[in-house]
């Protein structure tokens, strides 16, 4: 009975009314779309990066690792003859910017003109060999090995890079070592699939010394692979860790992968929460299609259950077409989101490469698990928009169907029940968000959020009618008898309207919040940086923003430049990353000295002055104030660290605010750090200027100190503090793009409620034509009807979205991110959500209009 009933009931209507089926199949494919575009690019991202830590391990089970500035080589030989180790392959990694023409000019900026960024490993050919895979076709050869030995320009590249640069064997690459261009020669091309797809390709192979020489790393591993018995690598792993020296430490490949998934899970799962607004907003979509279904077909209902028809059957039925939808809609979705993710891809890398770590992700791994879910949220929110409707269409009498001139629900709208609901969603979303904060529970913010959205939702339809009695007189005074009327049918066919009031006030509330929120943090990190980046002019070689603890500055230069004329101070900054409590934490050394005097770092609880002077007498730390959140320190805390001098406890003397990155790092005394780490280098330096120095001066004459063969960046405060806001920028235009989005499907919804009431009032708006009712008034109705509709779900949004603003700026970025950002809420935000929310509402009734004022008014008149 059931399949009868789809066939010959169910599937004709939908096919029947293609126009407003295809807006809700729509609505569901951009919902899921969303979802599975930013899922899928997210994963891609990480699995570029898993990849190449994968492609450069090879069949490596164990590493020696130490923190970004590498070990003594000498480790090495202390690894010969323990039982169980297999082979050893000693390796040096760097980042480096490039161009691939072979040329050595600057240009005006070298970051633009060393557009590529490229892995760099150096290794031991001969030791490698144990390591690659059977499938691997990345083996160097006796001769190109001979090469590498002989020439220390020799490098080998993936085709893939070849190919995308026309690069044949004997071209020449350009790499920005150190700060200095250095010309390499391209002697081999790696065909492993492996090292294609690590990197996006951005793969270069030199030989070990010739890596150290080029990138300063004389006498330093990064790390050393193994290849260990794996009946003994308990036995190996205990031998090992009794041979090591301080600062290093017994790792697997796949747990640098790990570290990276925990440094950027706040991120991932942040843009996933913000895909989930389209699915619900795509919801209330499907509730509008069958609730709408199920009154125009209410006297069809009426006879097939006269019929012999059972209420679970009509349940079904109006299920199945919700089934449909949803399963069409979420393939479509699928197709439409893998397209977006190529997209999204690009933005999604180039922003975790910017705050956490270099990622080349150019290659979209089409992952079946987020396929499979994305198609399992489509289909399920379908089926559960429908549930309600579905029911009320079971419970419709007959008897009451079958009289001519039903038109309208059997059953009222419960608003007392619906509103109180409501609001208490509203205050268990309160109780939460307390419990949230209080208990540091992070998913409790999205929880709130969402009871906040259902909240809303709930009271729309009461909102509406509130709305509806006083904008009534004023609608009418304006606009006339058409206009009454336009706004009445609001109030008439409320349990349909406020569904569409509902979609918009999602997406308004979304867009305020989002709005409201992003410009909180802007302005906060621009005051931030105004306060605390007070450096006159900072200077580093070119490309350490990918090669970062490998860059190091001339000693030499940083004397000359503090004897300057007009140079107050200089401030030196070195660091390295190193592993914290199963993420990577970046660890900094400046001068305490010159930045109590001239810096404004912003201190939680105390002055600049007392932290730093304490951190100086007792060797102690200051922390940001991210790292204190994420890793629950504060003020007078003890902090361990692994050093190369051994396992260090540092007391905490402040917690400044920082927003560069979620991570958040922390920060001790140039002389500590160098006593630590055993090393002098200098990767950048900030130079304070006498008042009344022209900066550019001093500018020209620092650039002109340095050697002819070092490129360096000497950047502006003022240009800095305009680059740092231009990133933060880019960080969230993939945020507006997704409220664009959620925007789009909730026109969607005005337009297909508008053509289903349309068609709904077909007699009531024939009877209008028969008694006079020119087509320019039938469309002026439906149009004020549509502009209403739209300026009262605007107007929920705002509260919607001033009640979410809070919520994202004070609970879920604090609980994720560890920052406090000054709220600053602009009413201009208002104004221009509720304006662009009525013109978009009004242009999606342009069809629904035209569409009322064809009704003829001879078809009324014969049904009446």
């Amino acid at each position: 009975m059931i399949d009868v009933l789809w066939r010959w009931v169910g599937a004709r209507h939908l096919f029947q009314e293609g126009g407003r089926s295809l807006l809700t199949l729509l609505g569901v494919a951009l919902g899921v779309a969303v979802f599975v575009s930013i899922r899928l690019a997210n994963h891609s991202a990480l699995s570029s990066f898993s990849d190449t830590v994968d492609a450069v391990a090879g069949k490596a089970n164990l590493q020696i690792a130490g923190d970004s500035g590498g070990f003594d080589e000498t480790v090495l030989s202390r690894l010969q003859g323990i039982p169980g180790l297999q082979a050893t392959a000693p390796v040096v990694q760097a980042y480096a910017r490039a161009r691939m023409d072979g040329k050595t000019e600057a240009g005006e900026d070298p970051r633009e003109t060393y557009s590529e960024t490229l892995l760099v490993l150096g290794i031991d050919p001969t030791a490698m060999q144990p390591f690659e895979r059977e499938e691997s076709s990345a083996r160097i050869d006796p001769a190109t090995a001979l090469q590498f030995a002989m020439d220390p320009t020799a490098v080998a590249i993936t085709s893939t890079l070849a190919r995308r640069h026309r690069l044949e064997r004997g071209a020449r690459i350009t790499m920005l070592a150190d700060g200095h261009p250095t010309l390499f020669t391209v002697v081999h091309f790696l065909d492993s699939p492996q090292l294609q797809q690590a990197m996006g390709g951005n793969i270069v192979i030199m030989s070990l010394a010739s890596t150290q020489q080029a990138f300063g790393r004389q006498g330093k591993l990064d790390r050393i692979d193994l290849l260990v018995d794996p009946a003994r690598k308990e036995a190996v792993t205990a031998a090992l860790t009794a041979l090591l020296p301080s600062g290093t430490r017994i790792t697997h490949p796949a747990a640098r992968t790990r570290q990276v998934e925990n440094m950027v899970e706040a991120f991932g799962l942040n843009l996933t929460a913000l895909a989930f607004i389209a699915l619900f907003v795509s919801m209330f979509l499907i509730f509008n299609a069958v609730s709408m279904a199920v009154l125009r077909r209410r006297k069809e209902i009426g006879i097939l259950r006269s019929l012999g028809v059972t209420r679970r059957q009509i349940i079904v039925q109006f299920l199945s077409e919700a089934l449909f939808l949803g399963v069409v809609g979420s393939i479509i979705g699928l197709l439409l989101g893998t397209v977006m993710a190529r997209g999204a891809l690009g933005s999604v890398a180039q922003t975790i490469s910017t705050l956490y770590l270099q990622v080349n992700a150019t290659h979209l791994y089409l992952d079946p698990g987020v396929y499979l879910f994305g198609f399992a949220l489509g289909v399920g929110m379908s089926l559960l928009s429908a549930l309600a409707p579905a029911i009320e269409a079971s419970q419709t009498p007959p008897s009451v169907t079958m009289r001519q001139g039903i038109q309208i629900e059997a059953q009222p709208l419960p608003l007392g029940r619906l509103t109180g609901l409501g609001l208490s969603l509203l205050v268990m979303a309160a109780l939460v968000t307390v419990w949230t904060v209080s208990a540091r529970r992070p998913f409790g913010g999205f929880v709130s959020a969402f009871l906040l959205l259902f909240g809303f939702s709930l009271v729309a339809p009461g909102f509406t009618l509130l709305c509806e009695r006083f904008l009534s007189p004023l609608v009418a005074a304006v606009g006339g008898i058409e206009a009454r009327l336009g706004v009445r049918y609001l109030r008439e066919a409320v349990a349909r309207t406020s569904v569409v009031v509902a979609a918009l006030m999602v997406s308004v509330g979304m867009l305020i919040a989002l709005t409201v929120m992003v410009g909180s943090f802007r302005k906060t990190v621009d005051i931030w940086i105004r306060q605390t980046i007070r450096g006159d002019l900072y200077v580093e070689p070119a490309g350490r923003d990918v090669s970062t603890s490998a860059s190091a500055m001339p000693e030499s230069l940083i004397a000359q430049v503090r004897k300057l004329p007009g140079v107050a101070a200089v401030d030196t900054y070195r660091g390295v990353e190193v592993p914290f409590r199963d993420r990577i934490t970046h660890v900094g050394g400046i001068d305490f000295d010159v930045q109590a005097r001239y810096g404004k770092l912003q201190f939680i609880g105390t002055t600049a002055e007392a932290s730093l002077t304490a951190a100086e007498r007792q060797a102690g730390v200051i922390i940001t104030e991210s790292f204190g959140f994420r890793h629950r320190l504060r003020n007078g805390d003890l902090l361990e660290l692994l050093t190369p001098s051994g396992t260090q406890r540092f007391p905490i003397t402040g917690v400044f605010y920082d927003y560069s990155t979620d991570g958040g790092y922390l920060m001790m005394d140039r002389a500590l750090f160098e006593r630590l780490w055993k090393v002098r280098r200098t990767e950048r330096i900030a130079v304070y200027v006498q008042p009344g120095v022209d900066v550019d001066r001093v500018r020209t004459q620092l650039l002109a100190l340095a050697p002819k063969d070092l490129l360096l960046i000497a950047t502006p405060n003022l240009a800095l503090r305009q680059r740092a806001l231009r990133i933060f920028d880019q960080t969230f235009r993939i945020t507006y793009a997704l409220q664009g989005i959620a925007i789009l499907v909730s026109v969607l919804g005005v337009i297909s409620t508008l053509t289903a009431l349309i068609l709904q009032r077909g007699r009531e708006i024939g009877v209008l034509r028969a008694v006079g009712a020119r087509r320019g008034q039938v469309q002026k109705m439906v149009l004020v009807e549509s502009g209403v509709l739209g300026l009262i779900g605007s107007l929920l949004g705002c509260l919607c979205g001033l009640a979410l603003s809070y919520l994202l700026t004070f609970v879920i970025n604090k609980q994720f991110f560890g920052w406090s950002i000054r709220y600053t809420l602009e009413p201009e935000v208002f104004i221009q959500s509720v304006g662009m929310m009525v013109v978009a509402s009004i242009l999606a009734g342009i069809g629904p209009a035209r569409l009322a004022a064809t009704r003829v008014a001879a078809e009324a008149m014969r049904v009446e």
